[in-house]
């Protein structure tokens, strides 16, 4: 396949036909938008290093030094932090790290802040380990701004863990250095550990710049746990397979003894084979492609928004998931509901993001142009029945 089609390939009647969890959990006449996976193929040189570990019998128990080598040299080279491989721990994807994170941290009863609107995951694991959510609202009328007065206010006696996602799920923010160092300055005055999860960081729109919480001083590396992941990035979310890094060593030793007896390996032989190739430089020509197609995609989703009374869409800063807002007399779920019976376009709630999604729809827009044009007359057929 030719290079500039790649990433607009997709087809209704090619994502049925593929293995996916996103095509084929609703009726065939539905195209989903609710799940934040790509309608992107997978990179050659990914499968390439998946086969050849097959041809290779990679199938037995086996160290993981190789691919955490990899990792680490991939945070020094682009995330500002000098890492080793014993800085490193795989996981079972990125969404364990949280858990691990809490664990770490936490006894039951003991305050996380978390933001509101925010990846539910991050909430999951908040309440599977009777720790206590206490929200840091983010409000779309001043642009989803991470405010540090409102963060100082949450602050408590109780407080043990910061959860920040940047950039962010749902509310596409990248975050600004000022903003991330006044969440490093609050961490460290008050001895606070940071969970951050950056499995975004490739997906940046406008030349904006991502910024590693844990590079802007020791002060604050010394009080973090970051990570990342590949899903997101090259479509392999099959994979199953994340990494967390923390330069702090007793830190890291506590993580790396959480899930012992439980989770073992992080992941699977296949997957750690693939790493090197998504970690070193062979595939940053996927990254700029994928951007300059994602830039084509929003511009046609901001277009057909604007076009529309009573819809209001944040400015898509990061990530592939646009969060509008919509005036309809509806709740998200009413709304969600709605056009899944009346458009066959299933979204997100977004009230699965917290209090603050009242009124909002998440959908992801990494598909083609096709697809996206076909969700889009869907949606307005539907929502000018509602006029």
């Amino acid at each position: 396949m030719i290079r500039g089609e790649i990433f607009n390939s997709a087809t209704i009647e090619g994502m049925l036909a593929a293995p996916s969890e996103k095509w084929h959990r609703d009726p065939p006449d539905v195209i989903p938008l609710f799940l934040a996976d790509p309608d992107f193929p997978v990179a050659s040189q990914i499968k390439r290093a998946l086969l050849n570990a097959v041809h290779d019998e990679d199938l037995f128990y086996n160290y993981d030094d190789k691919a955490r080598e990899a990792m680490a040299a991939k945070i020094t080279r682009r995330n500002g932090l000098e890492a080793t491989a014993n800085d490193i721990m795989i996981t079972q994807g990125v969404n364990p790290g949280l858990w691990l994170a809490i664990t770490h941290t936490c006894k039951a009863g003991d305050e996380v802040i978390v933001a509101d609107p925010i990846y539910h995951r991050f909430s999951d694991a908040i309440e599977i380990t009777n720790t206590r959510p206490v929200h840091w609202t983010l409000d779309m009328e001043d642009g989803y701004r991470f405010d540090e007065e409102k963060l100082k206010d949450l602050v408590t006696s109780k407080t043990r863990l910061i959860f920040v996602c940047n950039p962010h799920n749902p509310c596409s923010r990248v975050m600004t250095e000022e903003e991330l160092r006044a969440i490093a300055d609050i961490a460290v005055d008050n001895e606070i550990v940071v969970m951050v999860d950056e499995i975004w960081e490739d997906i940046i729109f406008d030349n904006r710049k991502h910024v590693t919480l844990a590079s802007l001083s020791p002060d604050i590396e010394r009080l973090t746990v970051t990570s990342f992941g590949f899903s997101k990035t090259y479509c392999v979310a099959g994979l199953q397979m994340g990494y967390l890094c923390a330069t702090n060593k007793e830190m890291m030793a506590k993580l790396k003894r959480a899930p012992w007896g439980v989770v073992m390996r992080g992941t699977s032989t296949l997957a750690r084979a693939a790493a090197p190739v998504m970690l070193d430089e062979t595939l940053d020509w996927w990254v700029v492609d994928m951007m300059e197609h994602l830039h084509k995609i929003r511009a046609l989703c901001e277009k057909r928004f604007d076009e529309t009374a009573g819809i209001t869409s944040p400015t898509l800063e990061g990530t592939y998931l646009m969060f509008p807002k919509f005036e309809y007399g509806m709740t998200s779920d009413e709304l969600e509901k709605y056009l899944f019976e009346e458009a066959r376009v299933r979204f997100a709630a977004g009230t699965d993001f917290g209090p603050q999604g009242e009124g909002h729809l998440r959908m992801c827009m990494a598909t083609s142009e096709e697809i996206i044009n076909e969700v889009l007359d869907r949606m307005q057929r539907a929502l000018e029945k509602l006029k």
